[in-house]
């Protein structure tokens, strides 16, 4: 279950597990472009599964309470045999609209996620959605 925001609109530290009906109902239907964004989380995921991606975590503004957030900030580890599918692996590469992909390994995914995701502008703590795949 995704917990509720903090004070400052914001989740909880951490990292929070959801499945994407879960993402969608908490982040996805707020407004028109939350929907839109909503729609390339999920066929980034259905990429991201092809190509092998072992982890998916969602931040930035889509995390938030923000009514129109600007993008969807994703980080997503690979491992040694990406992209498992080559053609996956060349659409992630290439971008999708609406999310600010990073494609890494284990050393910047762990950096993502224990620095750049855990806080926000004025370096409060703040929590983030990983993907259940």
């Amino acid at each position: 279950m995704i917990p509720p925001y903090n004070e400052f609109g914001c989740l909880p530290p951490g990292i929070h597990p959801a499945t994407l009906d879960e993402i969608d109902t908490r982040f996805g239907q707020l407004s028109e472009l939350r929907r839109v964004q909503m729609e390339s989380v999920r066929w980034m995921v259905e990429l991201a599964q092809k190509a092998g991606v072992e982890r998916i975590v969602l931040n930035g503004s889509f995390v938030t309470d923000i009514m129109e957030p600007n993008d969807v900030d994703c980080v997503l580890l690979v491992g040694r045999g990406y992209p498992a599918d080559a053609m996956a692996g060349a659409d992630l590469d290439g971008g999708i609209p609406f999310l600010d992909l990073a494609i890494v390994r284990q050393v910047e995914f762990d950096e993502f996620i224990s620095d750049i995701f855990a806080a926000g502008r004025f370096d409060e703590p703040k929590g983030m959605i990983e993907v259940i795949l």
